[in-house]
C-alpha cells in the first residue's frame, strides 16, 4: 500500500476530494476549508503524485487507485463517504462506483474525460490527439506534451500556481504522461455495472468549459447513467482558481440530489 499523505479538516459526514491530473490535494485546499464547516473533508495526494509514495515507473492502474480511494473511505471510520472527483479524480470515482459501491453515499463527478462515450468520429479524433501527445511525450519530453495538452483545456487560465504547490506539482508531469495518460483517456465505464448497484450519482460540467470533448463526453456518461448534468461555475481547474464558488455548488448540489432516490 503506498502512503497517500491523506489530510482530514472538518467535522461531519465525510466528504472525500479526489484529484486529477498532475495535482495533487493542494488543489483543494481553499475549498476544504469552506466545505469544513459543515463536512470532514478528507483529501490525499493519489499514488506516485507529490508527497505519496509509490512505484514511478510502473504504469497507473484505475483500477489500484480505486482500491487506494477504498481504503482511505475504510480509514476515516465513516460507513461510506460523499464523493467528489474531478477529471480523472471523476474516472476514479466511476470505478469505485462499480467495484466498491458501499463506500459511496453520494458521487459527483466533474468532467471525466470518458473520450470512448463520444460519438465514434470524435472518439477517434480524441483517441488520435491522445497517442500523439504521448509520443511527443516520450519524444520531446514531458513538458512539451503538456504544452500541447494543456491546449485542449478551455478557458483554464495559464497563471503560475504558488511555489510550494508548483515545486510538487513539477515532479507529476512526467509521470502522467508516461504512465497515467493513457490509462485515464482509455477508460471505459462499466456503465450497467454502476447502474445496477444504485449508486446515487450526478455528472458535472464548468459554465466555462463551453463545447470541450470533455463536456461532450460528460454528458454523455450522463445519458447512459440516466442521470442528471448539474451546471458548475468556471472550468475544468475551477476547484482551484474558484474554490469558494467549488465548494458552495457542492453543498448546494448535495442538498438538492444527495437524499433523492438513487438510479434505477
Amino acid at each position: 500500500m503506498a502512503f497517500l499523505c491523506p489530510r482530514r479538516i472538518g467535522n461531519g459526514h465525510s466528504l472525500l476530494l479526489i484529484h486529477g491530473a498532475m495535482e495533487d490535494a493542494g488543489f483543494y485546499s481553499s475549498a476544504a476549508e469552506i466545505l469544513a464547516d459543515k463536512y470532514k473533508v478528507v483529501t490525499y495526494d493519489r499514488r506516485c503524485n507529490s508527497r505519496s509514495s509509490g512505484d514511478r515507473h510502473s504504469d497507473m492502474s484505475v483500477a489500484q487507485q480505486a482500491r487506494d480511494t477504498a481504503l482511505i473511505i475504510e480509514e476515516i471510520g465513516d460507513s461510506k463517504a460523499i464523493v467528489v472527483g474531478r477529471s480523472g479524480g471523476a474516472i476514479i470515482g466511476l470505478e469505485l462506483a462499480a467495484t466498491r459501491p458501499e463506500l459511496i453515499d453520494y458521487l459527483i463527478v466533474h468532467e471525466p474525460p470518458v473520450i470512448d462515450l463520444l460519438h465514434q468520429t470524435e472518439t477517434q479524433k480524441w483517441r488520435s490527439f491522445v497517442q500523439g501527445v504521448y509520443g511527443k511525450s516520450l519524444r520531446e519530453g514531458s513538458d512539451v506534451a503538456q504544452i500541447e495538452f494543456m491546449k485542449s483545456l478551455v478557458n483554464v487560465p495559464s497563471s503560475p500556481y504558488p511555489q510550494d504547490l508548483n515545486e510538487r506539482l513539477s515532479g507529476n508531469v512526467d509521470f502522467f504522461f508516461k504512465h497515467e495518460f493513457r490509462a485515464f483517456f482509455g477508460y471505459l465505464p462499466k456503465i450497467n455495472t454502476i447502474r445496477n448497484n444504485k449508486v446515487g450519482i450526478v455528472t458535472a460540467v464548468g459554465v466555462d468549459s463551453n463545447n470541450a470533448y470533455y463536456v461532450q463526453a460528460t454528458r454523455a456518461l450522463a445519458a447512459e447513467l440516466v442521470c442528471d448534468t448539474v451546471e458548475f461555475p468556471g472550468h475544468h481547474d475551477v476547484c482551484f482558481w474558484m474554490p469558494k464558488e467549488f465548494a458552495n455548488t457542492i453543498k448546494s448540489t448535495l442538498n438538492r440530489y444527495r437524499y433523492a432516490q438513487p438510479i434505477e
